[in-house]
């Protein structure tokens, strides 16, 4: 069987996260307008068609668990630029949660414990120092000074 039955909930609610996600984001930048938007696009389809399967074994978990982690990071640190780029007119409240794509991230990141609930079913003491909330955390510093350092020096 595909789906195990106590991992059908959380695979069916990470492909519903990620629908809606992919659907949001196809609304917002359609890939007519620039081929930058490709690449999400393309993300966001890998996200509905491979990643469930990829979660429902032992074997592929680590592959699906690294797909769908990274995904929210670089997501996150791409839509936190997004709207740095085009800041609100004053720092206000109402303004960061309605003016800025503060409610998008938020949306992503149940795709990152989703996808961890499902990797302490195969590996219930986990994995070691690999995959821990500080691994995570280290991991989206790095991404962050990459793609800032990238963004400053090659403007």
């Amino acid at each position: 069987m595909a789906f195990q039955k106590e991992l059908r909930r959380p695979i069916l609610t990470l492909l519903f996260l990620s629908i809606g996600g992919w659907l949001l984001h196809f609304r917002v930048h359609p890939i007519s307008i620039s081929p930058s938007h490709y690449v999400p696009f393309l993300y966001g389809l890998i996200n509905i068609f491979i990643v469930p399967f990829l979660f429902s074994t032992k074997k592929t978990v680590i592959i699906a668990y690294a797909i769908n982690g990274f995904g929210v990071i670089v997501g996150s640190i791409l839509m936190t630029h997004m709207s740095l780029s085009s800041p609100p007119d004053a720092w206000t409240l109402p303004a960061i949660v309605f003016q800025t794509t503060l409610a998008d991230i938020f949306l992503l990141f149940p795709k990152l414990f989703i996808g961890h609930t499902i990797l302490l079913h195969y590996y219930p003491n986990g994995l070691g120092r690999l995959f821990t909330t500080a691994w995570w955390v280290k991991h989206f510093c790095y991404v962050t000074i990459v793609y800032s350092a990238g963004h400053f020096l090659l403007r």
